[in-house]
């Protein structure tokens, strides 16, 4: 088999490293303390796998799981976790049946660099609004 055919069988895909999940971190806890709401914020890569989590002090210890369920269901479902259920409230409660790995909770955003998904970056403690833009903060600092 010639090196050019075996090209066609693989791609080199950008993959979010662990100084790029502490910057979103750092980035999503900056606007949590700008906005005054306590927030739990949880990076994935695209796998669903945790690369990196903080609790803000105050933040709801509640809340850890579903920051990191709002993250994981973002990067493998590659789409805003909002978006999930399209506001079906049947559609969340499926979601909810996923076993931790899918929500319609917004505050889950998917990471994407030079049009792959990367990761996710989901954020819990305060109200959906608030949860969304310190998540949507966070991966603003991937560019």
């Amino acid at each position: 088999m010639s090196d050019s055919s075996r090209s066609t069988y693989t791609a080199t895909a950008p993959f979010l490293t662990l100084a790029g999940a502490r910057a979103v971190v750092d980035a999503a806890l900056a606007e949590s303390e700008r906005i005054g709401v306590p927030q739990n914020v949880a990076v994935v890569d695209a796998g669903g796998n945790l690369l990196a989590f903080a609790r803000g002090d105050g933040a709801r210890i509640a809340s850890i799981s579903i920051a990191i369920t709002k993250a994981v269901s973002a990067a493998t479902r590659k789409r805003a976790t909002a978006d999930e259920g399209g506001g079906d409230p049947i559609a969340t409660i499926r979601s909810a049946l996923a076993a931790d790995r899918v929500t319609g909770i917004g505050g889950g955003i998917p990471l994407v660099v030079d049009g792959y998904v990367v990761g996710g970056v989901g954020a819990s403690s305060g109200a959906i609004d608030e949860d969304t833009q310190v998540a949507l903060a966070g991966a603003a600092a991937l560019g």
